[in-house]
């Protein structure tokens, strides 16, 4: 494959290396900036000795490869905020705290939310980002980005995941470089006065206006949400149901900022400022202007990874275009790739720029061999196929990652891409007519109202799809191992394809053994050889687990509905390698190796003859005297889960703490698990 054999291709790739080492081993800040000095100073020798020699020798490019993954962990470094002596983690006890709103965030049913960041703390100059909690009241109202607060409550950590089946928003925050978070409500913060303005702060104000301009032309609250989403970068107003029918419709991605979007802007814009050329220096003008128009959009939008992937990739065209140079698309888009994790290392582990540059990859690799199959020289055929091909090669491409992350599978979504896409042009053209219209407050009703029912009838027909839930497959397992092996297949059948060689056959061949390689280790590896027993972290219920090799038995005390929609219940019945789930309702003594655990639920029953159990489990709040329970019991652990009041919590953790008795809640400290012969 000619793309590998590209210096940008390797230097990306060593670029990416160094950026994972660094990220999943704790080097040091100066250890990763002598090892790049040594590396480079070591290649730029290399370099001087290559000159003189007529042979050339393939030491040089070993040695610059090294310089360039040891200047990915460099990168890794400096990007990481702990890294810097102002970053408020080196301050032992944070009394106040001065923060300016960076970003708004989706708000709950009882927070606001934001991304704040750090100013001042303890009233000395400190940086960093912390999540901020601001209760929902009658006198508190949305906070705009570059608002100025002033506190002195404390910060806390941002809880891990409580169960297996959980989503860990610590590590996504921490991906973030938000490491604490704040909760905030009336009366425990003030503002500043005078704060400091940001792009960022201009940006949003623009996005409030014509947020506030096409609330007042009468947009519904779902229409008004998807357009917002779709020019403007912003899925905050999306509401939760309307989100999964663009998901299990396979249409997600047309709610988030692309390629395909920022194409169609640079059509427009190129359609517009096509009389410059006529000019002298017009074109130059019209390439600075461009380019000012594509980043300008970038910052409006928020500067998603997604949009900043197709500005960065399109601003890569047309450069080459303007120096006449030919633009290999796949050049292009690995050039993109490395000077955005140049800039934004943790783009890397973005979900949403994994699948945008997975499905750029497949569109441009795999997208020409469907035409070998087929290649109709009628425009409705040759259109028609496009599209399709288009819409395969691109789930192709996404396919193992959305399985490993979502485990789901639209069936359907070639029908909502073929009828959704072809209009796009047309539905992004006219919103953005709409917004520049509403922002100078000169939007016809007629037209509001047009567009306002073209948002609603495509909000409608994907509706329509995602209500055939026969046709959205769930719960399909997939785990890293597993998906690597299917990319290599994927690859080298693609590889085979373009140049059907014999050694590109025997490849292709040998990707099959390489993926049921992959399979095997990750059986091999996840097989159930333990016996546990697990106490997951579930609000106002308790689901408990007792796994027995390759056999689940669950206890709860759900009805059937709560429990067919709960996500552990779920987890445990999807596990790969068990055979044999079965169900049953809550005990009260359970046998753990040689000893017991005991559960204490409402009706506060302990005092059971020749009964010393190991571990307690409180549940449903029981009403007991805590230090009695603790002296006739004496008990090695007490757990409690997420069916207590909270008050009862706080009770039973300074008492326990008091006996020296370890405590474990579980929506603190996540689920409890014992492992058993």
């Amino acid at each position: 494959m000619k793309w590998l054999n590209f210096t940008i291709t390797k230097l990306t790739f060593s670029i990416i290396l160094g950026i994972l080492i660094a990220y999943y081993n704790e080097i040091s800040w100066v250890t990763s900036c002598l090892i790049f000095c040594g590396l480079f100073l070591t290649s730029f020798v290399f370099f001087w000795i290559a000159r003189k020699q007529f042979i050339q020798t393939v030491y040089f490019g070993i040695v610059a490869l090294l310089t360039t993954i040891s200047l990915g962990m460099v990168i890794e470094n400096f990007h990481e905020e702990k890294n810097h002596a102002s970053h408020y983690s080196h301050i032992d006890t944070i009394e106040s705290t001065e923060f300016r709103i960076h970003e708004v965030l989706k708000s709950n049913s009882y927070y606001h939310k934001y991304i704040g960041e750090v100013l001042r703390a303890n009233d000395a100059a400190a940086s960093g980002k912390i999540l901020v909690h601001i209760r929902k009241d009658s006198l508190t109202k949305t906070f705009p980005v570059d608002t100025v607060l002033y506190t002195k409550q404390s910060l806390s950590t941002v809880t891990s995941a409580l169960n297996p089946t959980s989503f860990d928003y610590k590590a996504y925050l921490n991906d973030r470089y938000v490491y604490m978070q704040l909760y905030l409500k009336t009366g425990e913060f003030i503002h500043g006065t005078n704060p400091p303005k940001t792009v960022y702060g201009y940006a949003a104000r623009l996005r409030n206006t014509i947020h506030n301009r096409l609330v007042a032309a009468n947009f519904q609250t779902d229409e008004l949400a998807v357009i917002e989403a779709l020019l403007l970068g912003q899925r905050q107003h999306i509401s939760k149901e309307l989100h999964n029918n663009y998901a299990n419709a396979g249409a997600i991605h047309i709610l988030a900022i692309s390629g395909l979007h920022v194409g169609i802007l640079m059509l427009i814009i190129q359609f517009v400022l096509r009389p410059l050329q006529r000019f002298r220096y017009g074109k130059s003008l019209k390439v600075v202007l461009m380019l000012a128009i594509l980043w300008s959009f970038a910052f409006v939008s928020g500067l998603s990874a997604s949009v900043v992937r197709a500005v960065t990739m399109f601003t890569a065209i047309v450069v080459a275009t303007y120096f006449r140079r030919q633009a290999n698309t796949l050049q292009v888009l690995t050039v993109s790739m490395f000077f955005l994790l140049l800039c934004k290392p943790h783009f890397l582990f973005d979900v949403g720029f994994q699948l945008s540059y997975a499905a750029v990859f497949s569109i441009v690799c795999l997208q020409p061999l469907w035409k070998k199959l087929w290649n109709p020289t009628s425009f409705l055929g040759s259109s028609f196929w496009g599209l399709l091909t288009v819409s395969l090669s691109a789930q192709l491409g996404v396919l193992p990652l959305s399985l490993y992350y979502f485990h789901q599978f639209p069936g359907l979504f070639f029908v909502a891409n073929l009828t959704i896409i072809p209009v796009l042009g047309i539905i992004l053209t006219l919103g953005m007519l709409v917004i520049v219209l509403a922002y100078f407050q000169l939007l016809p009703e007629f037209l509001s109202i047009c567009f306002n029912d073209i948002i609603l009838l495509m909000n409608g027909f994907v509706s329509w799809i995602a209500s055939h839930e026969q046709f959205v497959l769930t719960n399909i397992p997939m785990r890293f191992l597993q998906m690597i092996g299917c990319y290599i297949v994927l690859i080298a059948f693609a590889q085979y394809i373009h140049l059907p060689k014999r050694k590109n056959l025997q490849f292709a061949l040998l990707s099959i053994l390489l993926c049921q390689g992959c399979w095997f280790l990750d059986r091999f590896q996840e097989f159930p050889t333990k016996n546990t027993f697990a106490i997951f972290h579930q609000n106002k219920a308790t689901i408990l687990a007792k796994q027995q090799g390759t056999n689940v038995q669950l206890f709860h005390n759900l009805n059937d509905s709560a429990a067919a929609k709960n996500y552990n219940i779920q987890f445990q019945k999807q596990k790969d390698f068990i055979d044999r789930v079965t169900q049953d309702s809550l005990q009260n003594v359970y046998a753990i190796n040689d000893s017991y655990l005991l559960r204490i639920d409402s009706l506060g029953i302990y005092q059971i003859p020749n009964l010393k159990p190991k571990y307690i489990l409180l549940s449903n709040s029981p009403k007991i005297n805590f230090d009695r329970l603790i002296q006739t019991l004496q008990p090695e652990n007490i757990i409690a889960d997420g069916s207590n009041y909270k008050s009862y919590i706080k009770r039973w953790k300074k008492a326990s703490e008091k006996q020296k008795i370890p405590f474990h809640y579980t929506g603190k400290k996540g689920f409890f698990s014992i492992s058993f012969f």
